[in-house]
């Protein structure tokens, strides 16, 4: 990967000029929609063109994990700064094959609908390299209709029994 990220944490929530605000409502209990998501179960993936992860850090354990996520399109090394089971996980990106950020996290987060249902909720922040602030718009487009269709992908998935909580 060629491209480097500065650290990041949530406080780019608030302060980023750009990112990502998606959820999707899940027929399964919050541990298995947050495993499965951070998971990427199912054959195949729920996520289009994705390929696997290499672990830097003991495969599966995600508090603390460094991983590569590897995509037919680009690479991820991702950095998982905070992870609570079944609710909440932070992580940022150190590295990218794409140059379209200087900066990025990702907020996982989980919770139960009054009719029991789990709303699973996915955050990205970033700042773009000036140079390529005119793609911007395009390219977020694309990234959210990727997004959108990986979640929906994610509840078929499920509702098929294929998701795993451990």
């Amino acid at each position: 990967m060629f491209f480097r990220l500065a650290p990041a944490d949530l406080s780019l929530m608030q302060s980023a000029s750009h990112g990502f605000d998606l959820s999707h409502d899940y027929d399964a209990p919050p541990e298995v929609v947050h495993r499965s998501f951070l998971a990427f179960v199912g054959e195949p993936p729920w996520s289009p063109g994705f390929k696997g992860v290499d672990w830097w850090t003991p495969k599966g354990e995600l508090d603390g994990a460094v991983m590569d996520e590897l995509y037919s399109f680009m690479t991820m090394r991702v950095h998982v700064v905070e992870h609570d089971p079944s609710t909440r996980s932070v992580a940022y990106v150190s590295r990218w094959s794409l140059p379209l950020a200087t900066r990025m996290v990702q907020l996982v987060e989980t919770s139960v609908l009054p009719n029991g249902r789990t709303r699973l909720r996915y955050r990205i922040a970033y700042t773009p390299p000036a140079i390529f602030r005119p793609l911007v718009f395009p390219v977020q487009w694309a990234f959210t209709q990727w997004f959108r269709v990986s979640l929906r992908n994610l509840a078929t998935l499920l509702e098929r029994g294929g998701g795993r909580a451990s």
